[in-house]
């Protein structure tokens, strides 16, 4: 598609679910793929745009206030969001994607807004596939990036995977609308950069974008049949419960084909363990083939912890020594990317983090050793507990509480595929 439209991106819009005129959230960095979505987007649908301020460039302030002034021009509404607290030392690019995401997510559940749209296009589709295939990614790596991802309750959508970049900027220049170019784009310390280059001259015909492209359409219909069969599997294979913990039926990874099991372990890591992404595939191999073991001793993987229980069943909780340490309540607030947390009443100095076994005996002791729960003493460890100091105040799941003016709640934010 060297030209497109705007009925080709409403048309793509609309049928990722968004009802035409309907509330839509553009997620715009002020470089040429963002600010050209928003544009187009703005042609049919009530549109804001989202800027993220990570604070890491001295230039991120100046762009982010050009795009909000591109957007007053253009009577585009526009948010702001920044980005603050300390900044880890280490992994930073990925910890201020998922940050710019939680944010962007928070705007959208606190403003009403159900879509959340994003300015991936083809070429970053093709780049994603040689990177994935690079690293040794299987079927479900291969069908890149989804037009559609649940967003902890906000859909978020990728209308411009069949667009490549060079119409964007075509668009935008017909317009005559400036835009920004990140110097981190043209820096080889990246692999992307690296494979975006490859790109532009490739040796051989098949991997030009729109190829590479449609490739991935191919294998996304192949992960669709897989994942049908996967929830099957999980379904009738595994017990989960809201604590963020399940019970695995050892017998259950003897009978289906290998690839449909090791999805299955790599969906229950993710939900379980760090919620993002899914383990490396030699990894998970590994796992699997301690699993089938009759001495198997227990294993953690991403943050999951697999421990073998009685009546042949493994418990997979979540890695205590691996959870969010202590924040701050927040009104409304995610911890460890397993729970949104929502609270009533003063919260000052009120912490939120694991409940641990410091948490665990201060609560027994409270309650005179006459607790009653059937949750596993290792997911216990694991829950979200609030404290004053070092002082246990509540530890919801479990209906704990010594607070008088403050209620909270919390729900799991993951969901896990279960189907009939």
């Amino acid at each position: 598609m060297d030209s497109f439209s705007t009925s080709d991106v409403r048309a793509a819009i609309s049928s990722l679910g968004v009802p035409e005129g309907g509330q839509l959230a553009v997620a715009v960095s002020g470089g040429a793929d963002s600010v050209a979505l928003l544009l187009l987007a703005a042609e049919g649908y009530d549109v804001t745009g989202l800027t993220v301020n990570h604070g890491l460039r001295e230039e991120a302030t100046a762009e982010a206030g050009a795009v909000s002034s591109l957007c007053q021009d253009l009577g585009i509404k526009h948010e702001m969001l920044v980005w603050g607290g300390s900044k880890p030392d280490s992994n930073i690019q990925a910890a201020a994607r998922a940050a710019r995401y939680t944010l962007m997510a928070d705007w959208c559940k606190d403003n009403g807004c159900d879509y959340l749209a994003t300015a991936h296009h083809q070429d970053d589709q093709a780049e994603t596939i040689l990177l994935r295939l690079a690293r040794g990614s299987g079927v479900y790596g291969l069908a890149g990036m989804a037009p559609t991802y649940d967003l902890s309750g906000v859909t978020l959508i990728r209308p411009l995977l069949a667009f490549p970049k060079a119409a964007l900027v075509q668009y935008l220049e017909g317009r005559e609308v400036e835009w920004v170019e990140d110097p981190s784009n043209q820096s080889e310390a990246y692999d992307r950069v690296k494979v975006r280059k490859f790109l532009k001259n490739p040796p051989l015909e098949g991997f030009k974008a729109d190829r590479l492209a449609a490739t991935a359409a191919r294998l996304r219909r192949s992960r669709d049949a897989l994942e049908h069969y996967e929830a099957k599997w999980l379904y009738n294979a595994v017990e989960v419960f809201d604590e963020g913990y399940a019970f695995l039926k050892l017998d259950a990874l003897q009978d289906e084909p290998e690839e449909i099991l090791l999805r299955g372990l790599a969906s229950l890591c993710r939900y379980i363990g760090k919620g993002t992404y899914v383990p490396r595939m030699e990894k998970l191999s590994r796992l699997f083939e301690q699993l089938r073991k009759d001495n198997f001793r227990g294993q953690t993987l991403y943050g999951a912890q697999f421990t073998p229980c009685s009546g042949g069943e493994v418990l997979i909780s979540r890695e205590l020594r691996d959870c969010e340490g202590e924040t701050f309540l927040g009104e409304t607030c995610t911890w460890d990317n397993r729970f949104e947390i929502s609270v009533k009443g003063d919260i000052a100095g009120l912490k939120i983090c694991a409940l641990g076994e410091d948490g665990w005996q201060q609560m027994k002791t409270l309650a005179n050793n006459a607790l009653e729960t059937a949750t596993p003493r290792l997911a216990i460890l694991a829950l979200p507990a609030v404290f004053r100091g070092s002082e246990l105040q509540a530890v919801p799941h479990l209906g704990y509480s010594v607070l008088k003016d403050q209620k909270v709640d919390i729900t799991p934010k993951r969901a896990i595929l279960l189907k009939k």
